[in-house]
């Protein structure tokens, strides 16, 4: 059984894009946003193409945030809670996430239930990508990256993560070979 990663998705874009979008599962009461991409996703990996003119998916930041939510709820994440992005021109991303870590054993000055908001921007380069970020703030407190390199790599002990850093490159899902945003949207090249 592969283990879900939500570091990735973040750290790539998303610990909702590479991660989130990485799953595949259908499920009963899936909303239609959430549909609309994973069925998007999977023509994307049965089409694959290492070369050739890039065709593309996109989709609004709406669509994106019911996939995501949609996903964690069917992977039961028990780290990651709830996420919510927002997409700008020229890949710059905002977004939240809250953490639980109720019920594991860590140290005891991090907080059992964060609320993590980030800013940043996703680079993507030779099938990888990352996702660099410019502001963090754990509640209303910024942070410095050494910070949420460190929550990374308390969930990484725990057996939740494979990434051990938020620097880390993630490789893209199959068959997508870049990932651009602006203004509310999302687009996908394949």
């Amino acid at each position: 059984m592969k283990r879900t990663s939500i570091w990735p998705f973040f750290t790539a874009l998303l610990l909702a894009l590479a991660e989130c979008v990485c799953l595949w599962a259908q499920a009963e009461g899936e909303p239609v946003e959430a549909r609309h991409v994973r069925e998007a996703l999977a023509l994307i990996e049965k089409e694959a193409r290492p070369a050739g003119p890039l065709r593309q998916a996109a989709f609004s930041d709406n669509e994106l945030n019911v996939y995501i939510r949609h996903r964690l709820r069917q992977s039961r994440e028990d780290i990651l809670r709830s996420a919510h992005v927002r997409l700008y021109e020229g890949n710059r991303v905002e977004g939240w996430m809250e953490l639980d870590f109720s019920g594991h054993k860590i140290p005891a000055f991090i907080k059992k239930r964060i609320n993590l908001y980030f800013m940043g921007s996703l680079f993507v380069r030779d099938g990888f990508i990352r996702f660099e970020f410019k502001d963090i703030f754990l509640e209303k407190e910024r942070v410095p990256l050494i910070m949420l390199d460190m929550i990374v790599f308390v969930a990484s002990q725990l057996g939740k993560t494979d990434a051990t850093s938020v620097s880390q490159w993630h490789p893209l899902p199959p068959g997508i070979r870049d990932i651009r945003t602006a203004e509310g949207r999302f687009t996908l090249l394949y």
